[in-house]
């Protein structure tokens, strides 16, 4: 007897116990202790029995003698621990020897208690037993509340990470829709530039040639001045002085060239405005970055010429597989990016060259730089630092998303308060990702 043990409570504990004893007087013993602690009460002769009552039963705790008839306590409890790990077995025993103690666990008991059973400390073991059981559940649930809170995260990432790209997308989608509309728009200013671009150039030319060959009559009549009278070489003196005609022949050659130069720089940008609008197939074709280049940096002459300095400094390249209108919209938005950066004696170099397997295009300006702070947010969508109704944030985000979509990448060398650089890497020929999504 243990005089510290606690006292058995009054109170009923709600647990069901299978009493495992071939001893009639200790079984009943044990029942009344059954009727103090827990609300139902089994017992079984032997391990065999018990093994078939807890099967069915799935009791709560088992206390089992050691020693019984067809399968001992020790065996029993071996059994039941590999059926259920988690189950709550105490062992009776008069055996104090080590060996017993040590047999005793490796079966997977949970409490051992001497016989004669201190029926106080029976009731311990028992309330013990019901402790760990809720303890175990306890920590499994919260191990699995854990768990379940990690996939969420996990999901409700993978969910972000979905709506990112379906907005991505999206804005993508809403752009080349624009872009599409501008281009058909773009095409149709062309066309009817073109018709009356057609005649006035024709007209033109034919202008060109009657002041040829008026030129031609004129210099006849000015070498026969001197066979006029007098009176008449005083009188054309004196026309020739008031129209200043030294002046107008001379300026008149001038205007007629800068006249014909303009006639064919209108038609080039009209050209170039008719390639941008009407490259805007979908599919990937070989196709020559300068020419892109320079058709890009035709239709933007209106924002760059007079503000920014363009340099080229092109290299060896070889046609490259890619959507030439959407090579043109990134060249775009790249360029239109680094003159809005540039202040005063704005300068953009533009370098070309071939990198192993992929077309290496660099855009460099003399502006202000990126902002350190914000050098991580300039490819995200709407992300911009420009005025309100100045920008909407997409141009570098749509760049972006075109060359992934060729499978290249954009890095960005930035100088802050001296400029910075975007290098294009493009694969020079067309990926297999690309090939399946096209």
């Amino acid at each position: 007897m243990n005089p510290e043990a606690p006292p058995i409570q009054d109170s009923r504990v709600d647990a069901r116990v299978l009493f495992v004893e071939d001893d009639a007087i200790q079984l009943m013993a044990l029942r009344r202790l059954g009727e103090k602690i827990v609300s139902a009460v089994r017992g079984a002769p032997d391990g065999l029995k018990a093994l078939e009552i807890w099967r069915e039963w799935q009791p709560d705790v088992v206390v089992t003698d050691i020693h019984m008839p067809n399968m001992n306590g020790l065996e029993l409890s071996a059994t039941i621990k590999r059926e259920n790990p988690d189950a709550q077995i105490v062992v009776l025993t008069a055996d104090l020897t080590d060996d017993s103690l040590i047999e005793a666990l490796h079966a997977g008991v949970d409490r051992y208690i001497t016989k004669p059973v201190d029926m106080r400390l029976l009731a311990d073991a028992i309330g013990k037993c019901l402790r760990d059981r809720d303890h175990l559940n306890e920590l499994r649930l919260n191990r699995e509340i854990a768990l379940l809170n990690t996939a969420l995260q996990k999901e409700k990432a993978e969910h972000l990470a979905l709506i990112h790209r379906l907005e991505e997308a999206h804005n993508q989608l809403l752009l080349s829709e624009k872009m599409a509309s501008i281009g058909q728009l773009a095409a149709g200013v062309a066309h009817e530039i073109n018709n009356p671009l057609g005649f006035v150039t024709a007209n033109f030319s034919v202008l060109q040639q009657y002041i040829t060959r008026l030129s031609r009559l004129l210099g006849t009549y000015t070498g026969l001045e001197s066979a006029l009278s007098a009176q008449d070489r005083s009188t054309l003196t004196q026309i020739k002085a008031e129209i200043d005609f030294e002046f107008l022949n001379e300026d008149l050659r001038e205007i007629l060239e800068e006249s014909a130069s303009g006639l064919l720089r209108v038609k080039q940008i009209v050209q170039s405005l008719t390639d941008f609008a009407e490259g805007g197939g979908t599919d990937f074709e070989p196709c020559d970055l300068h020419d892109c280049l320079e058709t890009t940096l035709s239709v933007m002459t209106h924002e760059l010429k007079g503000k920014t300095e363009i340099l080229r400094e092109y290299g060896e390249l070889p046609l490259v597989d890619c959507i030439p209108s959407e090579i043109r919209q990134v060249f775009m938005n790249l360029l239109a990016n680094a003159a809005q950066a540039t202040t005063g004696e704005g300068r953009i170099v533009i370098r070309t060259r071939r990198q192993a397997d992929y077309a290496c295009i660099e855009i460099t300006d003399n502006g202000h730089g990126i902002p350190p702070d914000i050098l991580n947010r300039i490819f995200d969508p709407f992300f911009t630092t420009k005025p309100v109704g100045v920008g909407t944030g997409l141009g570098l985000s749509i760049a972006h998303g075109i060359i992934r979509k060729h499978a290249g990448r954009i890095e960005v060398d930035n100088r802050p308060g001296q400029g910075a650089t975007f290098r294009l890497l493009i694969p020079l020929h067309r990926p297999e990702a690309a090939a399946t999504t096209t």
